[in-house]
């Protein structure tokens, strides 16, 4: 069964990492995964929203850096030493890899036809994907924050998703695995805040409470 479920993983992702490439695929997989360059646009959207978005934009903003802040480090990335599974590239022969070019460079991917042999791993972390799980931490928030009507978030995921497996980095079943992990942490820790908020916002933010007594929308 377990054989079955690897060869079905590995044909999907070679289906999909050397399908249907494009060098206009390659530059926007390359750029949606690029965390040096959304890191700082992303800080400097959530500051200017916690100051000047409406109340549920706070509430989805707060809610989604505590749940980013929490699983990546404390349950994503100890699952990634958990189970040490090499990336794509790093064990499979023929992956097409796509990265950030070197130096001035950068903007340019680099496209790279490589495998390691697993011996050489040092460093397995494709399972679980981090930019998956995050993805869906922001997703998953919006959809706590405004009800069901908010999906279009989700088509963030779904590239981010398709991403991580046409840039080499992660199999199929890597994101996929991610995404139920991801609500779940997601859900408890707005759970938590909540009764927090419930605790502690009529007495330290009055105002505030009476226009937003719920983190959560209201089914």
């Amino acid at each position: 069964m377990i054989a079955q479920v690897y060869s079905l993983d590995l044909s999907v992702f070679r289906l999909i990492n050397r399908g249907f490439n494009h060098p206009i695929l390659d530059q926007f997989f390359n750029l949606l995964a690029d965390g040096r360059f959304w890191t700082p646009i992303l800080i400097l959207a959530a500051v200017y929203l916690v100051l000047r978005g409406k109340d549920r934009t706070k509430a989805w903003v707060i809610l989604t850096i505590l749940s980013v802040a929490i699983g990546d480090p404390l349950i994503s990335n100890p699952l990634k030493h958990f189970f040490h599974r090499p990336r794509p590239y790093q064990s499979v022969e023929g992956v097409r890899e796509v990265s950030p070019g070197s130096g001035q460079n950068r903007w340019t991917p680099a496209v790279r036809l490589s495998a390691i042999p697993e011996s050489e791993v040092s460093n397995g972390r494709s399972f679980p994907s981090s930019h998956v799980a995050n993805a869906v931490a922001a997703a998953t928030s919006a959809r706590l924050v405004w009800g069901p009507s908010m999906r279009w978030p989700w088509i963030v995921v779904a590239l981010a998703a398709l991403g991580r497996v046409y840039t080499g980095d992660h199999y199929p079943t890597d994101v996929l695995a991610s995404i139920p992990l991801s609500i779940l942490y997601t859900w408890v820790i707005a759970q938590i805040l909540n009764r927090v908020w419930v605790k502690v916002g009529p007495l330290s933010f009055p105002k505030l409470f009476a226009r937003l007594p719920s983190f959560l929308h209201s089914r």
